[in-house]
C-alpha cells in the first residue's frame, strides 16, 4: 500500500497545496477550455499529492468535468492498474544481482542520500537496491507524506474515482509502463544528477510551498512557469532529462489530445501542471496549432 501511494507522483515535478480551498472560487483555476466546432474539451493541471482540506474544488472545475464524456489521464489509475504499475516500477527501479546504489553513484551523492534518509527516519541500507531515479522519487514522496500530503487526495485520483462512479470513459495519454521506462532510460550519470539535485532541493521543499500553492490556486501559470524555470537554471546538467521528461512528452500528449478531439470526444484532460505552462507546454502547443484555448 505504501508504494502504491509513492508512484502516483511519477510525473516528475512535485506541486504542493495546503488548506486554502475556500479561496479557490474567487480566482481563475489551473483549467483551460479548448473550443472546437464540435464542442469543448478541458485541460486541468494536475496536483498529484494533496491534502483533504483542498476540497471542494472550484465549481467551474467540477462543472467542466460533468460536461465531458471522457476523462483523459497520463495513466489510467482505475481498477488494479495502479497496483500493477507500482509493481512494475519496483521491478525496473531496483538493481538485480550484486549491483547496488553505492556502486552506481559517487561517494558524495551516497553520503547525502544517507543523510536525507536519516533525517526522515529511514536508513540507506533499506534502499541499497534502489536505482537513483527510484530513490529520488521515494525520498520526495516520503517527505510529502510526512507533511500530510496523500496520493488519495490528488487530482488524478479524485477524478479517476469520480469517472468510475458515473461510468465515464477513461483514456490514457501515455500509461505507467511508458513513464517507468522513460525514467529507467536515463543514463547512469543522468540518474545520479537527478538524485543529487532532488536531495539538495529537498531542504527547500517546505519553504517553497506558499509560492507554488498560490500559483496553482489562483491559476497563475506565469508564476508557476518561473518556479520551474528557476529549478532548471540551477541544474543545467539536467537539460536533457528535462527535455525528455517535459518537452518531448508534451508534443506526444498534444498529438493524443488532438486525436481524441478529432474523433468527436469531449474530453476532460488531466496532466501534471508542469506540462501545462511555458512556450513548449500543452496549452501553447495547442494554440500554435490554431486551437482556441481559454483559461477559466
Amino acid at each position: 500500500m505504501r508504494y502504491r501511494k509513492l508512484f502516483v507522483s511519477i510525473g516528475l515535478c512535485i506541486i504542493l497545496i495546503t488548506s486554502y480551498g475556500h479561496l479557490i472560487s474567487q480566482q481563475k483555476s489551473f483549467l483551460w477550455e479548448v473550443k472546437t466546432d464540435s464542442g469543448s474539451s478541458y485541460l486541468l493541471g494536475s496536483i498529484h499529492l494533496l491534502k483533504k482540506e483542498v476540497y471542494p474544488l472550484n465549481p467551474v472545475i467540477e462543472n467542466s468535468f460533468d460536461k465531458c464524456g471522457a476523462l483523459v489521464l497520463e495513466a489510467n489509475l482505475s481498477g488494479d492498474n495502479l497496483a500493477k504499475a507500482s509493481f512494475a516500477a519496483l521491478q525496473k527501479g531496483m538493481y538485480q544481482g550484486e549491483d547496488t546504489l553505492e556502486k552506481n553513484v559517487s561517494a558524495k551523492t551516497y553520503r547525502l542520500a544517507a543523510e536525507k534518509l536519516k533525517a526522515i527516519g529511514l536508513t540507506i541500507d533499506t534502499f541499497k537496491k534502489f536505482k537513483p531515479w527510484m530513490l529520488a522519487m521515494t525520498v520526495q514522496s516520503f517527505q510529502l507524506i510526512k507533511m500530510g500530503f496523500q496520493a488519495e487526495y490528488g487530482i488524478d485520483f479524485y477524478f479517476s474515482k469520480k469517472a468510475e462512479e458515473v461510468k465515464k470513459e477513461i483514456l490514457e495519454l501515455e500509461g505507467f509502463e511508458f513513464q517507468v521506462n522513460l525514467l529507467n532510460s536515463f543514463s547512469v550519470k543522468e540518474q545520479e544528477d537527478f538524485l543529487f539535485s532532488s536531495l539538495v532541493e529537498s531542504d527547500k521543499l517546505e519553504k517553497e510551498i506558499d509560492k507554488i500553492v498560490n500559483a496553482w490556486l489562483f491559476g497563475n501559470a506565469k508564476q508557476l512557469e518561473e518556479v520551474f524555470l528557476d529549478s532548471v537554471k540551477k541544474y543545467p546538467e539536467l537539460e536533457g532529462v528535462n527535455k525528455r521528461f517535459l518537452d518531448d512528452r508534451n508534443v506526444k500528449m498534444v498529438e493524443k489530445i488532438v486525436q481524441f478531439i478529432k474523433e468527436g470526444k469531449k474530453c476532460f484532460v488531466i496532466v501534471g501542471a508542469a506540462h501545462m505552462v511555458g512556450k513548449k507546454g500543452v496549452v501553447q502547443l495547442l494554440k500554435d496549432m490554431g486551437y482556441n484555448v481559454e483559461q477559466l
